[in-house]
């Protein structure tokens, strides 16, 4: 009988996305108003990816000018009061028939996709040069508190190959942060924030390339991805 491929969680590197636009998960609600048009932090109780839910304010809330979220909070300024929907990092695994969120289920999948970054040990020096990052030059960046931002470049279907796994892999950036993911069959959801990727309970930097972008795990720098763009 053939033995179920498992693999750990901190092997695959993020390397993996779903073709289709999966919803994005509610799992709780926070309100934050800014009062008399004064700054005001609203921490989270979980951390995860945040999207406006319900203005409040006669007051517009555009994201990255008057309200904006990091993995510790929400801020809102000038007069912006509004609901926003949290959806947490917990692990969510689509392919899986039950309702194992942690521990091995987790490891499976998040390795899946982290350890497709082994192949940029031995990609070429030609397509390693990184990339001036333009976010000053794009009129969709709002400056420094834009914590949410995500360039044009990260945005789009990538595909990698996970050689030590035998796993190809597809990811899909979209241009709200969001991130989906599929390898082996099966698929990881994620987020950009502050211009990491969160995945599987794993944290990535993101250096760009000339035909995609790497990703390195923080705290194993050893643990790379090379993404290459198909879309």
């Amino acid at each position: 009988m053939r033995s179920e491929l498992r693999v750990p969680a901190f092997a695959l590197g993020f390397a993996a996305a779903t073709l289709a636009i999966q919803p994005a998960f509610a799992d709780y609600r926070i309100t934050c108003e800014s009062n008399n048009s004064r700054y005001k932090s609203c921490p989270l109780s979980e951390r995860g990816h945040v999207t406006l839910d319900r203005q409040l304010s006669s007051v517009r809330c555009t994201k990255g000018q008057t309200w904006d979220w990091n993995r510790r909070e929400v801020w809102v300024d000038d007069g912006c009061r509004a609901t926003f929907n949290v959806a947490t990092d917990r692990y969510r695994d689509s392919g899986r028939k039950d309702d194992d969120s942690s521990g091995s289920a987790a490891a499976v999948a998040a390795g899946v996709l982290i350890g497709a970054a082994i192949l940029g040990a031995v990609a070429s020096n030609s397509d390693s040069d990184h990339v001036a990052d333009d976010r000053h030059t794009d009129p969709a960046y709002f400056g420094g508190r834009h914590n949410s931002y995500v360039p044009d470049w990260m945005v789009g279907e990538f595909s990698g190959y996970n050689e030590k796994y035998n796993a190809d892999v597809l990811l899909r950036i979209h241009n709200d942060g969001q991130v989906t993911a599929t390898a082996n069959g099966r698929n990881i959801q994620g987020y950009i924030s502050e211009s990491r990727l969160y995945a599987g309970g794993q944290t990535f930097d993101i250096d760009r390339t000339r035909r995609g972008f790497v990703t390195s795990q923080v705290g194993d720098r050893n643990n790379q991805v090379r993404y290459k763009r198909v879309d």
